[in-house]
């Protein structure tokens, strides 16, 4: 397991960890989610010979608290920041749910840093919701029993068979969110508003791979089906849509081998990653 390090940013400091050598690959976890979501793949891709980066979310993990704000634009900026820290050379991102937004609206803004973007259960753009969802994270966010209904509703995101050390990883992640200030940055990321990165998704040039699970339970009026080739045909650069069969809304974690596989086989294939040097 590699050493926690720190970047400092204006209001906190974000923990993150490197691991391997190659062609780098930065993975940032969705809402309410720690680093540790990716320890299968990364350990994956290490032996594929890349060097993989994961990095806790604003207020998770071992990320500092009381951040002045947690928006999809704040996120982006972390990860750039990251990115200029390391001086790795441009990489590929992977992301999930909340940050899936985020790395759309880095690579939109940085290309030079970013030849790639993985979307592993994306929600990138405002549906419909229906009443029951918009109930729901209307409780989430309230202070005192939003913590526990989410810690109750998060098992129900992943597809009906759940992934190798599941219970320990909730219990983690629970415990993590107990912590104070935690659920507070949860919180303000549920707060409506996906526009920055919808706006965004035209500008991203370089190639994407939207990876989104046939089980996935959050698209209640929209099925993953029909919601991932929305999303490729907004991006801005040539993108391929695989649907992982029995994965929810976690496809990176519930299916690491061959999430980790369909990362390969993408990457090699991809002519324009191969033109830009990072091989």
């Amino acid at each position: 397991m590699a050493a926690t390090q720190f970047l400092e940013r204006p209001g906190g400091r974000l923990a993150y960890e490197v691991r391997g050598q190659g062609p780098l690959v930065v993975c940032l976890p969705g809402l309410g989610d720690l680093r540790c979501a990716y320890a299968k793949v990364a350990e994956l891709l290490v032996v594929a010979g890349f060097t993989v980066v994961t990095m806790d979310l604003r207020g998770l993990g071992e990320s500092s608290t009381h951040w002045p704000s947690y928006t999809e634009m704040d996120t982006a900026s972390d990860l750039l920041e990251l990115l200029q820290k390391l001086a790795l050379g441009p990489a590929i991102v992977v992301g999930n749910d909340y940050s899936a937004g985020a790395a759309v609206v880095a690579a939109a803004n940085r290309s030079d840093l970013i030849t790639g973007l993985v979307l592993s259960g994306p929600w990138m753009h405002q549906t419909p919701a229906n009443v029951v969802c918009t109930a729901g994270r209307w409780l989430i966010r309230r202070r005192g029993i939003g913590r526990l209904l989410w810690n109750h509703a998060w098992p129900w995101l992943f597809g009906p068979q759940k992934p190798e050390g599941f219970e320990a990883r909730r219990r983690a992640t629970a415990a993590n969110l107990a912590q104070p200030g935690r659920f507070d940055a949860v919180r303000a990321m549920l707060r409506p508003g996906h526009q920055v990165a919808e706006l965004a998704m035209p500008y991203v040039t370089c190639p994407a791979l939207v990876a989104m699970g046939d089980a996935d339970p959050a698209f209640t009026d929209l099925s993953p089906e029909h919601e991932a080739p929305l999303i490729a045909k907004r991006l801005g650069g040539p993108t391929e849509v695989t649907m992982i069969r029995g994965a929810g809304y976690y496809p990176h974690s519930e299916r690491p081998e061959y999430f980790a596989a369909l990362f390969q086989s993408w990457w090699t294939t991809n002519h324009q990653l191969k033109l830009l040097g990072n091989n």
